[in-house]
């Protein structure tokens, strides 16, 4: 389905160029809002995604600066909330440990938006109970780090974050605490990858660690305490704009971290929303239907 994976690759680059100081910014959020909102209205799309578009919706009605575009973002997100939870009353029977993860950042999203559920949460809870952390996260967070030996260890810690971020939030305990996540922040530095696999992983890993530490790009943080992370995350951002990667996905990651560091002054950060700017397609979209195979 090429024009979802367009839109979920939208959905990350969009607010990369929410500051974007240029004349063209406003009609390019415009044209890519309508991409989102077009592919969002697709029912096997939405099935299969609706968390990722609540969340999408959700955020930029948070932190947009414009309010008409507040506005905008703010129905979608109801509606989308109420159509999610239409399509969600019960909590699987045979759900497993990621179906429960994903219900419970899904169900936490909905409230946020007004369309509460207590029955569906006391499913959950009792659902909840059945698995343990290694279940959930690959790993037990309360006691030690992802497994050194993993090549997955990046993205099995990106993941948990995410997870424990969102149970910690809903109030349901999915195999351990985000504290008990980031605690474990020290051991994944420094950030040197074998290959391009594992630093693609390294990327959004650290990307996770900003958005759960800053509440999806609603405060800031002070860079001095993640100073080897903005490094990071400065050093992927050039690599993303060169001539071969061009990668807007990463661009519009790293600029969303960047902001949260409170350097959307900083020339790189100018220089990435640029980058979007001028790669944007006439449909609103950043990646070709031919391009898709990137993601």
């Amino acid at each position: 389905m090429p024009s979802l994976l367009r839109a979920l690759t939208l959905s990350f680059v969009f607010t990369g160029i929410l500051q974007a100081q240029t004349g063209d910014r406003a009609a390019a959020i415009e044209r890519a809002l309508d991409f989102i909102r077009h592919t969002a209205s697709n029912p096997a799309a939405f099935a299969e995604h609706g968390d990722d578009f609540m969340l999408c919706f959700y955020t930029i009605s948070r932190t947009a600066q414009d309010p008409k575009l507040r506005a905008s973002a703010a129905k979608m997100a109801r509606d989308a909330a109420l159509k999610w939870r239409a399509a969600n009353p019960h909590v699987p029977a045979d759900a497993d440990a990621d179906t429960v993860g994903d219900l419970v950042a899904a169900a936490y999203i909905a409230d946020a938006l007004g369309a509460r559920d207590r029955a569906f949460k006391a499913e959950l809870r009792t659902a909840a109970r059945r698995f343990a952390a290694e279940d959930y996260l690959g790993f037990n967070a309360a006691r030690e780090p992802p497994p050194p030996e993993s090549r997955q260890r990046y993205a099995l810690w990106n993941d948990a974050l995410v997870r424990t971020y969102f149970g910690d939030a809903y109030g349901i305990r999915l195999g351990a605490s985000y504290a008990d996540v980031v605690q474990w922040l020290p051991q994944m530095r420094p950030y040197h990858a074998a290959d391009s696999s594992e630093e693609f992983a390294m990327f959004y890993a650290v990307t996770h660690l900003v958005y759960t530490l800053n509440a999806y790009n609603t405060r800031r943080i002070n860079p001095a305490l993640l100073p080897d992370e903005v490094a990071f995350v400065k050093r992927m951002l050039v690599k993303s704009m060169g001539a071969n990667d061009r990668d807007p996905e990463m661009v519009g990651e790293a600029l969303d971290c960047l902001k949260a560091f409170g350097l959307e002054n900083d020339p790189l950060v100018r220089q990435g929303g640029e980058f979007l700017l001028a790669r944007q397609l006439a449909d609103g979209a950043w990646v070709s239907e031919k391009d898709t195979s990137l993601y």
